[in-house]
């Protein structure tokens, strides 16, 4: 089955707001290979979320693995993003879609928090 991981972020008209899911994209990218990887966005900027999804089918995906590149589960995690997947499931319907979780929830994202917090201490 050709999976793909559909990175979204929230989107800005200024291109460098923009640059670290690129970065991110290009990172799995390089260590999965096997996957399709494409960036999509909430609003400000291109590619729409639509749009990635798309580009995903295009290439032949099968299953599209949503991931959030927010750091907590507001309204744009738990609503908007769930409701774009429902609406991409009765567009594609032979493609499976998942949601992955925002980032704000794993162990190694709050420790280094952490240690940007500690070196204002030092500053």
């Amino acid at each position: 089955m050709r999976e793909a991981l559909l990175l979204i972020a929230h989107g800005s008209p200024v291109p460098a707001a923009n640059r670290d899911l690129y970065e991110m994209v290009q990172l799995v990218r390089g260590r999965r290979g096997d996957v399709i990887v494409e960036p999509a966005f909430l609003e400000g900027t291109s590619p729409s979320i639509p749009e990635g999804i798309a580009t995903c089918v295009r290439q032949g995906a099968e299953r599209v693995v949503v991931i959030p590149f927010f750091l907590l589960p507001g309204g744009h995690v738990s609503e908007d993003l769930p409701a774009f997947v429902e609406e991409a499931r009765a567009a594609y319907p032979a493609v499976e879609f998942f949601m992955g979780k925002p980032l704000g929830g794993h162990e190694q994202l709050r420790e280094m928090i952490w240690e940007q917090i500690c070196e204002l201490d030092h500053e």
